[in-house]
């Protein structure tokens, strides 16, 4: 955030400090004056013991030109320091909901960057933590994008750390940030265990009992209305095409065997190995387009597929016994 190195625990007051003036906030946030800083940067230390050795070189051999090199470069200094903050001053940064993601992938946040200013924006960078800052340069009344891929460590949800907006532009002599932080969450879904089956204890048999369904059966029972999350495989394009709307193909056929993704079942491994094969479970079911259900302690979710369901069942894995959800999302050094 600074551009100066700093010992941990100086740094950790600087960021409490930065928090309690800049609360958390759900929407965009604006860079006014007030939430604007600016430091030099160690160049721009450099540069002022250069013009103060120049001023005292002048005073003592009595230079009139080492005077006015003194003068113009103090002149440079100010002005960059202005152009330093304008560079800044009157933008707008939105944070998008983050996608979820599984335990051990990159969550991905992505920006909004936008001004309303006729003048050009340059080298603005985004930096969340100690990770590589990507930056945008932003057109008159214009708006760029910008992606920070962060890895992730634990599952749960959480909320973004404070992250700083900052630019070095024009001359690098100054660093100019603001401290950006959302109200927004961020939803790592437990890692999934590799090569796990659908267990034939947790299916529940239909005794050769028929059913419609959408999963292909032996014979063609119609067409109904398509309901969101739903796969599109089972779309009837042609109707579709025919301006009826979106309808979905139902068979007549053999039952298949619905399945409960039971905790209880589970005997063997830890909490988080319970919750990684549980998640395998999920994908394995929704892959398979299988009706299957949840059961955690204190959580039951009815049997259902579908992306909705998918996306329910696995919220409910990633939050499972997670004592606080306004943990911020920190990164595994951290």
């Amino acid at each position: 955030m600074l551009s100066v190195s700093l010992p941990a625990p100086i740094r950790r007051y600087f960021d409490n400090w930065f928090d309690s003036h800049n609360p958390p906030s759900p929407d965009a946030i604006l860079l006014h004056n007030r939430r604007l800083y600016i430091l030099p940067t160690r160049f721009g230390y450099l540069f002022a013991i250069m013009l103060l050795f120049l001023f005292f070189a002048a005073i003592n051999y009595q230079n009139s030109m080492a005077f006015v090199l003194t003068f113009m470069l103090t002149s440079l200094g100010i002005i960059s320091l202005w152009h330093t903050h304008k560079n800044l001053l009157g933008i707008t940064v939105s944070l998008l909901i983050p996608r979820p993601v599984f335990c051990g992938e990159s969550c991905e946040l992505k920006f909004e960057v936008s001004h309303a200013n006729n003048s050009k924006r340059y080298a603005i960078g985004i930096q969340y933590a100690d990770q590589v800052p990507v930056y945008v340069k932003l057109e008159p009344a214009g708006t760029s994008k910008a992606k920070l891929r962060i890895p992730t460590a634990h599952r749960g949800q959480f909320k973004p750390m404070g992250m700083t907006v900052f630019t070095r532009y024009p001359t690098g002599l100054f660093h100019a940030w603001g401290w950006l932080k959302f109200d927004l969450p961020v939803l790592i879904y437990p890692k999934p265990s590799t090569r796990v089956r659908l267990h034939q204890s947790m299916i529940e048999q239909y005794d050769g009992q028929t059913s419609t369904s959408t999963i292909e059966g032996e014979d063609f029972a119609g067409l109904r209305e398509h309901r969101e999350g739903e796969s599109l495989h089972h779309i009837s394009w042609k109707a579709y095409a025919q301006g009826k709307g979106l309808l979905t193909k139902t068979f007549q056929g053999q039952a298949r065997p619905s399945l409960w993704i039971d905790w209880n079942l589970i005997k063997e491994g830890s909490l988080e190995d319970k919750l990684s094969l549980m998640t395998a479970l999920v994908l394995a079911a929704e892959n398979e387009e299988q009706k299957y259900g949840l059961r955690l302690p204190g959580t039951l979710i009815e049997q259902g597929y579908g992306s909705a369901h998918k996306h329910a069942c696995l919220q409910a894995l990633a939050v499972f016994r997670q004592p606080d959800f306004n943990q911020e999302f920190t990164l595994e050094n951290d």
